[in-house]
């Protein structure tokens, strides 16, 4: 099977994501969960992959997809995101701010203590204290 100039294939989005992070002129970088599929299938969300690409916009206002990469497993992004946090890449307020309102964030957070305090009121913790109790690292995640 050789190129066919004729075969027309497109990136479908899934999940609503699409995360644009980096941008300058009509360029853009974006975290996007596609599948590149030709324009007479059915998208499947199971073929999709977690991708980092970037993107052009032309004088007729189209995205046009650049360079980028598809995740390989499921772990892939969870790496990058220990690697970039481990040598310094984001503002540490915003990454606790976010990290906050997810649902795992009270168990991970209860997980640095090696006893728990509890009041009358229920389980209460001091975010600093777990924090930097635990700054040689925890290998048991």
């Amino acid at each position: 099977m050789g190129f066919d100039p004729e075969r027309k294939i497109k990136p479908v989005m899934f999940d609503n994501l699409n995360e644009i992070f980096d941008e300058k002129g009509s360029t853009f970088i974006a975290m996007r969960r596609v599948q590149w599929c030709d324009e007479d299938k059915k998208p499947d969300r199971e073929k999709s992959k977690l991708e980092l690409r970037k993107w052009r916009i032309t004088a007729e206002g189209e995205e046009r997809a650049d360079k980028g990469f598809s995740f390989l497993t499921e772990d892939g992004p969870h790496e990058l995101t220990r690697v970039l946090v481990h040598n310094g890449y984001g503002n540490t307020k915003v990454i606790l701010k976010e990290l906050k309102v997810r649902d795992d964030f009270k168990d991970s957070v209860n997980h640095l203590f090696d006893k728990e305090e509890v009041s009358d009121d229920g389980e209460y913790f001091d975010i600093r204290t777990a924090l930097l109790s635990n700054a040689e690292g925890d290998e048991d995640e």
